[in-house]
């Protein structure tokens, strides 16, 4: 059986320590999506849709079969969408699901600067 490749867009920590779950991804670069980025505690972020703010991160080519291991790492305040990049590439985000009003937004819109 073949494995089956998709994109996904990073921005918090699949960015740095937890990167190695990508397993052999390919980076594809660095671009920006539509949104906000939150503090959402010291250690990790969250995105959310936004058509005036822009969120930076990298692009991977994945393995698919990857999906139910991620998606059980970002646990319940995640859900993941499909959106496209300012790069043309329709991809996976993790978009943070509950009121993020109450957290610090990152204004620089890139978790490295924060």
């Amino acid at each position: 059986m073949e494995n089956k490749r998709d994109y996904i867009f990073v921005y918090g920590l699949f960015r740095d320590q937890s990167k190695r779950m990508l397993g052999d991804a390919i980076y594809c670069g660095k671009c920006h999506i539509n949104g906000k980025l939150w503090k959402v505690n010291e250690f990790y972020p969250g995105f959310t849709k936004d058509k005036d703010s822009k969120v930076w991160g990298d692009v991977y080519l994945f393995n698919t079969s990857l999906l139910q291991e991620m998606d059980e790492y970002e646990g319940d305040e995640y859900k993941r969408v499909r959106v496209k990049t300012s790069t043309d590439i329709e991809c996976w985000v993790y978009e943070y699901k509950w009121d993020a009003s109450k957290f610090i937004e990152i204004k620089s819109g890139d978790w490295y600067l924060r």
